[in-house]
């Protein structure tokens, strides 16, 4: 298993800590669409759970949505965890999928190391002043899935030794080719890799998506991740959007950060 404060955090993410309403489900948001610079963690789909409560009951009380009490200590009585998810989507709250496994894996590493996880890999060289300035005020900010992948932070592993704490990387995926994609091993145990990840899938229109967790079950262990049985929302092969997307990736790896 992953450390009890990432394990709380990814918890967080599935219930976001909303004062008077549980279940609330962290949405997707990718800021590549919005292509804002210099905002906050939180409206560029890279915020903590809290960050993302918070940034909620500010554009809130900004805009008189009236989705909180007049003191923002709760929200309204009759809100159901649909309503506030949709205040998410429609305001561009949410988490994307390298924000939700860099704050899981900064937590992990803090705890299992005591080190933080964002200021120990690469982003940007030296020479690059500006980007690596940003980079050294704002790292998570500045972590992407291709960052995550590149050979200066992390290594490939194979199926057999996948672990807790290791990702699943996609490069180049979608029809486009042009996405890149990044999970989270939870545990590995019992022949599956359970593991969780922000994504959308089309099939659940404007509304449905947000954090959810899979698992990987290991049926041909000599074999790669494409020939084992992919389970998410009780769907499988063609009907489970990862894995299709897994299908689509130009390289499909296991990785693990060299932390």
């Amino acid at each position: 298993m992953l450390s009890p404060l990432a394990e709380k955090l990814i918890d967080e993410y599935f219930n976001l800590p909303f004062p008077g309403v549980t279940g609330v489900r962290c949405p997707y948001f990718n800021n590549i669409r919005k292509r804002s610079r210099g905002q906050l963690r939180a409206l560029v789909g890279k915020g903590t759970p809290k960050e993302i409560v918070e940034e909620s009951k500010i554009i809130s009380t900004q805009y008189r949505l009236g989705i909180f009490e007049n003191d923002c200590s709760v929200c309204k009585q009759n809100l159901t965890p649909d309503d506030i998810r949709k205040f998410m989507i429609d305001h561009d709250l949410g988490i994307e999928c390298s924000g939700f496994v860099s704050q899981v894996l900064r937590a992990h590493y803090r705890e299992l190391k005591g080190v933080d996880f964002a200021r120990k890999i690469y982003i940007y060289p030296p020479s690059k002043f500006l980007r690596y300035l940003i980079s050294i005020l704002r790292p998570i900010e500045n972590i992407n899935v291709q960052i995550l992948a590149d050979d200066r932070n992390s290594v490939a592993v194979n199926l057999g030794e996948a672990a807790s704490g290791d990702i699943i990387t996609m490069l180049d995926t979608h029809p486009t080719k042009k996405i890149n994609h990044v999970m989270l091993i939870r545990d590995v145990k019992d022949g599956k890799i359970q593991y969780v990840h922000a994504r959308t899938w089309s099939s659940e229109g404007k509304y449905g998506h947000g954090v959810m967790n899979g698992t990987i079950e290991i049926i041909f262990p000599k074999d790669n991740l494409m020939a084992q049985l992919w389970t998410e929302k009780n769907c499988n092969g063609e009907q489970n959007e990862t894995f299709i997307e897994a299908k689509r990736a130009k390289l499909l790896q296991i990785r693990r950060l060299k932390i």
